[in-house]
């Protein structure tokens, strides 16, 4: 065994002279929103609800594309053929955001989308439908389900409601009112009363949409129907919840972009502070905006408790995205109320203006735990065959916007239904009669998969669904995660020479064979000081333990920092396993065939994995994992993990083998070269 891994180790390092580790750029980002997109496996009334609001002020009508930096909006052409960007004299900021909206939105599907805006202000006018009165906030819109293609038309519909809105003029404005337009946006969810959704009578400084004047008389569903509330979303005087039919498990989010702070919107506080019974929050706001973010990202608004909307499975709280002009401590706050953590940039760039809001969408379409492709090994005995083990790569992204996101591989067995059908099913450790994929085509939280030792499982958490003994499709539970040398028993270790430590290395081409231990000591320290962008030694040792594993910030605060963290293994978000069987080799067995199992994660490392042991016993076990130190410069990224930086991309791709000979041949004696490629 120990030959054939320095045979390995050997190859690795011939072969990263021609590995072009690829690391991920706007181009690269693309694939990752593909990924996203392109998943069409949502139960109806479970996709994520999106509720967009939009800050209606002077700013919209400031000069954009002054140069050049649109023409690509007008070159490009939408799913329909159509431009994104119209060409004409000259743009507002308002026609550039239209155009951006609609190139975001386009490859768009699985999710529901709505669109939520503030009435004009008039002082102490909270709840009162009359003349010359306009307070707080409105649904525009109410969330519909985006298709592939449009088919529902709801893109168009929502598009075309921006392009009738006008753009503001001199000091046209209507004040973001945050706390009136969330609380009407929670009585909209709930499916509760309307209270200021059609005080409308001076919105949008009465822009006539037919030739009419402007009266104060007339209220906004009659002045401007286009551009009013949609009254599809009301039933007399409550409005129809989308969380109450179908919403099993759904996710709730606001995407809000805003040119200032919320201003002016303490009219409706004492309803907003009423009781939960009485249709309010139960608390006080005074105010604060953040303490209405704030109440609606920790409540669960279908607990049975809200409004005319039951007891619905999972935790229908509300995350919400807020995307400013302004990065200050107030829209700070806001974002990290909404448990996303920081303000993102309201650029003028159209090119940096899409990739905030494609990353919103990339976040809020993989908030849920994810599978990549599962992997099946080739019998080496007779390459028609498969053997039956099946690999699922797994992750789940952060909530809050954080860098490090939590992955893992677990393996299932391809057994028969056992009806006579000759039909196929995934088994889990604990049965080979029952299916181990639930209704919705993920792992069961039931499931015990191979490689997972249940006694050594942490405490099962409920509010995630998690069943005590079990891993089911939890990331951080059993799989390859568990088995990493040192987790289960207290340290990964300093060293490679530690006892039960990691066997962790990294290109080190002034070695003689390429490849040196990736240790926590002064001498690595020193050696990859420069690689990993820190001006001590102290640092870049620190950066090593954090790498091998080490709680080196206490995140379970018990003072004790040379232990295993809560969790190691990093996302898996790109990097199909690749299994690679050696057959019968080393005292392995035609029935019992010697597999290993590699790939990548964005913790850094490209792993490899053993299968099982040669008496049979399933493994899991990281036989030894390899860092590039092209990627070391974004590990003090990892180590700070703060809310709202992003999420960055270390060794993401899915290798591939070229082995000497085409194949490994089992019956053969002679040692064979493969080699792995990967980036």
């Amino acid at each position: 065994m120990l030959k054939n891994m320095r045979n390995l180790y050997k190859n690795i390092s011939l072969a990263l002279a021609s590995t072009c580790l690829v690391f991920m750029t706007g181009v690269t980002q693309a694939d990752d929103i593909d990924i996203y997109y392109n998943s069409n496996s949502a139960i109806p009334g479970t996709e994520p609800l999106v509720m967009f609001s939009l800050d209606w002020r002077p700013n919209l009508g400031s000069t954009a594309c002054g140069g050049s930096e649109c023409d690509f909006l007008k070159d490009q052409l939408d799913s329909n053929g159509n431009p994104y960007l119209v060409a004409q004299a000259s743009y507002t900021y308002f026609d550039l955001l239209r155009a951006v909206l609609r190139k975001v939105m386009d490859p768009l599907e699985g999710l529901r989308v709505g669109l939520m805006l503030n009435h004009d202000y008039k002082n102490n006018c909270g709840g009162s439908v009359s003349s010359g009165c306009s307070n707080g906030g409105y649904i525009a819109l109410g969330a519909q389900s985006f298709q592939a293609g449009d088919g529902n038309g709801a893109k168009q519909q929502f598009h075309q409601f921006l392009n009738d809105m006008p753009t503001p003029q001199g000091n046209s404005s209507h004040k973001y009112q945050g706390k009136e337009l969330f609380f009407e946006m929670f009585r909209y969810l709930t499916g509760q009363g309307i209270h200021n959704g059609h005080v409308g009578f001076l919105d949008y400084n009465g822009y006539p949409e037919s030739g009419s004047s402007s009266s104060n008389s007339v209220n906004l569903d009659v002045e401007n129907p286009s551009i009013a509330w949609d009254s599809n979303v009301e039933d007399g005087s409550n409005y129809i919840s989308p969380l109450q039919a179908g919403g099993t498990c759904s996710k709730v989010f606001t995407v809000n972009i805003m040119f200032q702070v919320s201003q002016q919107d303490s009219n409706s506080d004492s309803k907003i502070e009423d009781t939960v019974a009485n249709g309010g929050f139960g608390i006080p706001v005074s105010n604060k905006f953040t303490d209405v973010i704030e109440y609606l990202n920790d409540a669960d608004l279908a607990n049975g408790d809200y409004g005319n909307v039951g007891d619905i499975d999972g935790n229908q709280n509300v995350t919400s995205y807020f995307i400013s002009d302004q990065n200050n401590n107030t829209t700070n706050g806001y974002a990290q109320a909404g448990g996303t953590g920081q303000v993102m940039e309201l650029s003028e760039d159209p090119e940096g203006l899409i990739a905030t809001l494609e990353e919103v969408f990339k976040q809020i379409l993989s908030i849920s735990t994810t599978f990549v492709s599962a992997s099946v090994p080739i019998n080496a005995f007779n390459r028609a065959e498969i053997i039956n083990n099946v690999f699922i790569a797994m992750f789940k992204t952060d909530p809050d916007g954080k860098p490090v996101w939590t992955g893992n591989v677990k393996k299932l067995r391809i057994g028969d239904v056992g009806d006579g059908s000759g039909d196929i099913q995934l088994h889990d450790a604990l049965s080979t009669t029952t299916s181990a994929i639930g209704a919705d085509g993920r792992i069961r939280f039931d499931a015990l998969t191979y490689w997972t030792n249940s006694l050594a499982l942490p405490t099962a958490d409920p509010d995630e669904n998690e069943v005590a003994g079990r891993d089911g499709r939890s990331t951080t539970r059993g799989g390859t995660g568990q088995n990493i040398p040192g987790f289960l028993s207290g340290s990964p270790g300093l060293l490679n020479t530690n006892a039960d430590a990691r066997k962790l290395l990294y290109d080190d081409f002034t070695s003689l064979t390429g490849l040196s231990s990736l240790n926590a000591d002064a001498a690595t320290a020193a050696n990859l000081q420069t690689s990993l962008g820190v001006a001590t030694l102290a640092e870049a040792e620190e950066l090593i333990k954090f790498a091998r594993g080490l709680d080196v910030n206490d995140e379970d605060n018990d003072s004790v920092v040379n232990e295993a963290r809560l969790w190691i293994q990093g996302d898996t978000l790109h990097s199909r396993p690749l299994p690679i069987n050696y057959g019968a080799s080393d005292g392995y067995s035609a029935n019992n065939q010697r597999i290993y199992l590699a790939y990548g994660s964005n913790d850094g490392f490209m792993r490899l994995i053993r299968n099982t042991s040669a008496d049979g016993a399933e493994s899991g076990e990281e036989v030894w994992a390899f860092m590039p130190q092209s990627v070391m410069g974004k590990l003090p990224a990892l180590k700070l993990n703060a809310a709202g930086t992003g999420h960055p991309y270390l060794v993401d791709g899915t290798p591939t083998v070229y082995i000497e000979g085409g194949f490994i041949d089992p019956f053969s004696a002679t040692t064979q070269d493969v080699f792995m490629y990967f980036g």
